[in-house]
């Protein structure tokens, strides 16, 4: 499935999209875009429509490029909608049109995508009635029309050249994603970049990253794409077993990589966790080496880059500890404090409405410490809890049907190459928004979509053309 060749030349598309967003930005809170960004994504978007009316299969990977290398999805767009949100609207709109024309048959993770699409609808109903602000609750529903990726996917994941180009697409997005974050670290901790510089506001406003003075010139990095690094990372371990190749041998050590420099301990516990239930007793010795690879790397790319920046005096275990600490000791660590702090104020808003919620866009006030004044945030820091107090127990019941539904389907033998990584994304969903985040939807969807079989056989190439079934 591995191509050398194609692996560069995605590696590369990964850089070019981000220094073409660097110069020629798109709309965001500090400036009003570049033309040349909304030409680019009307071009793009163009050539989506016709492949895909035309039933070629390019279409859906130019869909797939943009949600594996353009990040959050706001580097290129159209006036304030963003080139993603367009190109669902384009192809699971023309996927639905030409699929009338034959009969379908609903299935049971159909009829539980629909049913959770239409009360997340109601939910968002139920916001706008409680005066919640309209922008958050487009912002919370739009992520839950991702789910219908599921039915395209279906046919597209029996399309061995279709999965051939995503997975070193796949590939060539994390060992990028890898070096990026790496870059930014050194290049604060170094001090040739500064906080509040341009690089900064294009990485807080179009990567959608983050990035946090730590002390001793050590500079953590976040990116909401690496919100399945656990889960892509447990996928490539998984294969590992199966089948060595060069990609592996880059993969693993820049999930770790990144894992050092994010520091996100919900990551790190997922990571285990996963790492459990990717467990095999005839490929034991093979799991136990890859398991210590990866966390050996990640806690000797966190000490290197730190003796790197800060010299051999400081090899930041003292912080790495305090984030392990503050998991027990929530009240020595600013975040895990305000995540405590949150903790009533949401159990209070699942008690006044249990079974419908507070409808999507909700928020929450409480005091906080840090800058010692209220402060009301749409961040619950408790992916579960959120989901409970925004759409009530019904809501989450959705859910649940929803999981356990692909929990069932994983039986085949090599079950545990998606069981781990979908472990990994609910541990992950305890303080994250994970699940009901564009990448947790999308992740759901080709999870239910694998585990769905056409009755018809897979597409067929014609030239360069491949018909997408619509037979369920």
């Amino acid at each position: 499935m591995f191509s050398p060749k194609k692996f560069f030349i995605y590696l590369a598309g990964y850089f070019a999209v981000r220094v073409f967003t660097y110069f020629f930005t798109p709309v965001t809170p500090l400036v009003a875009g570049s033309i040349v960004n909304i030409i680019v994504a009307v071009a793009v978007l163009a050539l989506a429509m016709y492949w895909l009316i035309k039933k070629d299969w390019r279409g859906w990977l130019i869909v797939a490029g943009e949600i594996i290398f353009c990040g959050s999805g706001n580097m290129l767009s159209v006036g304030s909608v963003s080139l993603r949100t367009l190109l669902l609207i384009a192809s699971v709109g023309i996927y639905f049109i030409m699929s009338l024309r034959e009969g379908r048959r609903p299935t049971k993770q159909s009829l539980l995508i629909f049913a959770l699409i239409i009360w997340a609808g109601i939910s968002a109903f139920v916001g706008y009635h409680n005066h919640h602000v309209l922008s958050l609750i487009i912002s919370d529903f739009i992520p839950y029309l991702f789910l219908l990726y599921y039915f395209p996917l279906r046919d597209l994941l029996h399309d061995e050249k279709f999965k051939r180009e995503v997975f070193n697409m796949i590939a060539g997005a994390l060992i990028g994603c890898g070096l990026i974050t790496v870059f930014t670290s050194l290049m604060y901790g170094f001090g040739i970049f500064v906080l509040q510089d341009n690089y900064y506001h294009w990485f807080r406003d179009v990567c959608g990253g983050k990035i946090t003075d730590t002390g001793a010139n050590f500079f953590r990095v976040i990116l909401n794409e690496q919100l399945l690094l656990v889960p892509v990372a447990l996928y490539f371990i998984t294969r590992v077993k199966q089948k060595i190749e060069f990609v592996n041998d880059m993969a693993l050590p820049a999930a770790a990589a990144i894992l050092s420099v994010n520091l996100t301990r919900i990551y790190y516990l997922a990571l285990l966790v996963g790492l459990c239930f990717a467990f095999t007793k005839t490929l034991w010795r093979r799991w136990l080496i890859n398991s210590a690879v990866i966390l050996l790397s990640v806690f000797g790319w966190f000490t290197f880059l730190h003796v790197l920046v800060g010299g051999l005096a400081n090899p930041g275990w003292e912080y790495f500890g305090l984030r392990a600490t503050s998991i027990v000791a929530p009240h020595i660590e600013e975040s895990s404090l305000s995540r405590m702090l949150l903790l009533p104020k949401i159990l209070e808003k699942i008690s006044s409405a249990p079974i419908f919620g507070t409808g999507l866009g909700d928020t929450v006030t409480v005091w906080s410490p840090v800058y010692n004044e209220l402060i009301t945030t749409p961040h619950f820091d408790w992916g579960y809890l959120e989901i409970l107090a925004e759409m009530g127990a019904t809501g989450l019941i959705i859910w649940f049907a929803l999981i356990m539904t692909a929990f069932y389907h994983i039986k085949s033998p090599n079950g545990h190459v998606i069981c781990a990584p979908l472990v990994a994304l609910l541990v992950i969903n305890i303080t994250s928004p994970a699940l009901f985040h564009v990448f947790g939807f999308i992740f759901l969807a080709i999870i239910l979509a694998h585990a769905s079989s056409p009755q018809s056989s897979s597409p067929s190439h014609t030239g360069e053309q491949t018909r997408i079934s619509t037979a369920d």
